[in-house]
């Protein structure tokens, strides 16, 4: 296959990318910004307290780097429920 060559038609079909929604508890968060210096999508930013933001929720791979790390235990990592679709249809 040479550039320009179109793929076989026999690859799987690509599989869409999981969401995750970054929860963060402020009253458990004493804005250390562990979280925010460390993830390496660069999801979350310090506001002007220094307490964490989610800023780009879109980049987040879900790898809960930043839960895992978070000496407060102030986030959660989950990944979004999508409805399930129809195979009938």
């Amino acid at each position: 296959m040479g550039l320009g060559t179109p793929p076989p038609a026999d690859l799987p079909e690509e599989k869409p990318h999981p969401e995750y929604r970054i929860n963060i508890y402020r009253d458990w968060c004493k804005s250390c910004g562990i979280c925010a210096a460390f993830c390496p999508r660069q999801c979350l930013s310090l506001d002007a307290e220094g307490a964490p933001v989610v800023d780009k929720a879109e980049r987040c791979t879900g790898c809960r780097w930043c839960e895992l790390h978070c000496p407060d235990f102030a986030i959660c990592v989950r990944e979004v429920e999508k409805p399930v679709e129809d195979a009938a249809k």
